[in-house]
């Protein structure tokens, strides 16, 4: 059943692909709704993928009361990778100054996870203010289907990110966390979970899904919008611990 559904999903990615060779540069689509309480979140599709793979976990993030997410749009195919992980910072940042947000979370699927980390590993101004980082199936010790894809994207998925985790030493270290499935037949597990850190990275399995239908699992989407949740309540609690702490020191 799985298997099917991967299969149907691979031939929506396919009718997918003029869409995806047609996009110039990078551009970003912005889900805003009033009454926004929460922290944005900026969504990262991965390789040869469009943000239409986060239509399901934008409607559940909305339910949830994230009013501002924005999703990055780029041709994987023709696009450098520095220059993506640029425009993610810089929609991010202004995501945090449009939602009056002190911290902000990053998502990304497959590649896109991978984009995070680079973004957050050559901006200090996004790390010290990124709440979560959260990657999807992403190749973080590489993909050895990603040798034979074309395009300098596909490049930083060979051997996968040799940086440890940036964000950690941060006054307010950013929270990873990593999905992975015993059933991605892309991406395997080893791959796409994050190795001990002193980010203290939560290695979240969702089993037998694929590559493609990770993003729009049920239980994947219900433990995401669950995390980012608890991520920003934990952080709410540090935060005014420090305030009374500061105020016992006056």
């Amino acid at each position: 059943m799985e298997m099917l559904r991967e299969v149907r999903a691979a031939g929506m990615a396919a009718l997918q692909l003029p869409n995806v060779l047609r996009q110039r540069g990078c551009a970003a689509s912005r889900y805003v709704a009033e009454g926004n309480a929460r922290y944005p979140v900026v969504l990262v599709h991965g390789y040869a993928g469009t943000e239409s793979v986060w239509a399901p976990l934008r409607r559940a993030l909305a339910d949830a009361g994230f009013g501002h997410v924005v999703s990055l749009n780029y041709n994987s195919f023709a696009t450098d990778p520095v220059a993506v992980s640029a425009e993610l910072t810089q929609q991010a940042l202004r995501a945090l100054a449009a939602a009056s947000a002190s911290r902000v979370h990053l998502v990304g699927h497959s590649l896109g996870g991978l984009i995070v980390r680079s973004a957050l590993a050559t901006s200090a101004a996004l790390s010290a203010q990124t709440a979560s980082a959260v990657t999807i199936a992403s190749p973080h010790s590489g993909a050895l289907l990603a040798r034979i894809a074309p395009g300098r994207c596909a490049r930083i998925m060979h051997q996968g990110p040799r940086s440890v985790l940036p964000g950690c030493d941060a006054p307010r270290p950013v929270r990873w966390l990593a999905y992975y499935s015993d059933a991605d037949r892309v991406v395997p597990a080893a791959s796409a979970r994050l190795a001990d850190s002193p980010c203290g990275a939560a290695n979240l399995l969702i089993p037998g899904c694929g590559h493609l239908t990770i993003c729009r699992d049920a239980r994947l989407i219900r433990s995401l919008v669950s995390e980012l949740t608890r991520t920003e309540t934990l952080a709410d609690r540090t935060a005014r611990t420090d305030a009374g702490l500061e105020l016992m020191a006056a």
